[in-house]
Order: structure tokens, then C-alpha cells, then sequence
């Protein structure tokens, strides 16, 4: 029962609100019963037992509910339409939404999915994936999963995490990864994009036989990079410096016509790249 020396929060301090919810740390937050009922389907259902009458406390209801302050006032928060503080981590969001799940609570539910695919939680994008398949976020798992494209996920160092996935959602990230390492081969060794490399025969205009030697050496590098890191960021930015490349752009038919043009092949390659990472399949979700 709370008494006048008990600690009210601040923000959760009404005293006509009828029901006094209490924390691990014992903060008590004083809610109206109808932003509870209207807001949550844990404390509509609830509410509508028959609640003992005690005559020493204004409160209709007192309830323990055994969560820290930390995840209760963000929910709280979100349910009661306060503002709310920005996240400090990613292991805060998750803790809220186990709350959320347990009181049921659709509102804040879709506040935070509005939130994960923010900058703020960037560079986890296996965790979000984890969250978005979840609760059957398809767009964001869509988006995130693209993000997990800069993760080598076998290198033992996401394994807790992708142990935390359901089967069906850990192979349609799997099925994404290798899908985007064979387009990306496929764009380097096709003519679409890249023909003056790939066509054969190949001939300058001078009519000499071109040797294409110098861009398989890069194609070479260029998928076992695409292989380390399918994002394919870093080609974008690393790529001018490679021996590989310096050679390929300064190659020259005896002619003097440049076998390759650097500024073309590199836009292409940004189009290759697109192209090998773009989420166009459904991604499967499991049933809640």
C-alpha cells in the first residue's frame, strides 16, 4: 500500500489518477484507470474483476508489477502520450518491448517500430532483424536486412544472436546473402554492364586483339571483397587504390586507346552493387 512517504514519480503523480502501479525499485506511478483500459489489453481485462475496496488509500487499484523504472516510464510514458527521452541502447528497446508484449499493448508497440530502422540503431542491424521478425515487421526486416549485408555472420561473433531467430527467418537471411554474391558475379561476368571486358572476342578499334587479362585480375578482386563484405561500400571507397584497379584503368592497346573507361566501369559497378543488394523477395515471417 503506498503511503504519503512513498516515492510518486514526478510525471505519475495525480492524485485523482485511480490506480497505483509500483516498480522493482518502488516508484509508484499513479495511472488513470481508462488510459490503461484503452491502451492495454493485459489491464482491460484486469480492470474488469472485481477489485477489493480498501478505504485507507484514494486508489481503487495498487499493483506490484515487477519491471524497473528504466523500461516502466517509457511505456508508461508511450501509453499515457508523454514525451518521451530518447534510447539510450538498443538493450532498453528490447526490454520495453518484452513489457509491451506482456501488458499487450498495441500503441507503443507501433511507436517503436516507427524507431528501429532509425540511425540511432544502425549499427546493430542484426538484433533489428531479430526485433522486426518478431513481431512480423516486414518492411523493417526488409530494410535491415540490407544492413547486415557489412556483418561476416560466420565469424562466431553474431552467434548468440543468430541463435535467436527463428529457423524460417534465419534462412531467408542466409538465402539473401549468397543471392547477392551471385548477382554481383553474374553482373561482373555478364555484358550488360561490362561488356568491353567480357565480350569475346574483344578487338580495339584499331583492330588489334584486346587482352583481358587486367580486368579478370580485378573482377577477381572485386568479388572476393564483395564476399567479405556484400554491402559493397567498401569497394565504392577502397576500390581507387587496389593494384588491381591502378593497372586496369592505365592498360592501353598499342594503339594507345585505353582498354577501359574508368568512369563508366565505376558507375556501372554502383550498379551492379544496387542491383545484387536489392530486397525484391518476400521475406517470411512466423506466425504470432
Amino acid at each position: 500500500m503506498a503511503t504519503a512517504q512513498e516515492t510518486y514519480h514526478p510525471s505519475f503523480s495525480d492524485p485523482t489518477a485511480d490506480v497505483v502501479l509500483q516498480s522493482t525499485e518502488g516508484t509508484f506511478y499513479r495511472v488513470h484507470s481508462i488510459i490503461l483500459r484503452l491502451t492495454s489489453g493485459f489491464f482491460r481485462t484486469m480492470l474488469s474483476l472485481p477489485q477489493p475496496n480498501d478505504p485507507s488509500t484514494t486508489a481503487k487499484i495498487e499493483l506490484h508489477v515487477g519491471e524497473p523504472d528504466g523500461v516502466m516510464e517509457r511505456v508508461l510514458r508511450m501509453m499515457c502520450g508523454l514525451e518521451i527521452p530518447p534510447w539510450p541502447s538498443l538493450d532498453q528497446v528490447e526490454a520495453a518491448l518484452q513489457l509491451i508484449e506482456k501488458w499487450d499493448a498495441p500503441g507503443p508497440l507501433s511507436f517503436i517500430r516507427t524507431a528501429i530502422t532509425s540511425p540511432l540503431f544502425a549499427e546493430d542491424p542484426l538484433r533489428l532483424y531479430v526485433l522486426a521478425s518478431r513481431f512480423g515487421w516486414e518492411d523493417e526486416a526488409k530494410t535491415v536486412m540490407v544492413q547486415t549485408l557489412k556483418l561476416r555472420l560466420f565469424d562466431g561473433e553474431h552467434d548468440d544472436v543468430l541463435c535467436r531467430l527463428p529457423s524460417r527467418n534465419l534462412l531467408v537471411l542466409l538465402a539473401f546473402h549468397d543471392r547477392c554474391k551471385v548477382r554481383f558475379r553474374e553482373a561482373l561476368d555478364g555484358t550488360a554492364l561490362f561488356s568491353a571486358g567480357n565480350e569475346e572476342p574483344r578487338d580495339c578499334n584499331c583492330g588489334r586483339r584486346r587482352d583481358n587479362i587486367s580486368w579478370r585480375l580485378l573482377k577477381a578482386k572485386l568479388v572476393s571483397e564483395f564476399e567479405r563484405r556484400p554491402l559493397g561500400d567498401s569497394i565504392l571507397a577502397d576500390m581507387s587504390g587496389w593494384p588491381e584497379s591502378v593497372v586496369c584503368w592505365r592498360v592501353v592497346c598499342a594503339c594507345g586507346n585505353p582498354y577501359y573507361d574508368q568512369v563508366s566501369t565505376v558507375r556501372n559497378l554502383k550498379q551492379a552493387i544496387k542491383d545484387a543488394i536489392a530486397v525484391d523477395l518476400p521475406v517470411d515471417t512466423p506466425e504470432m
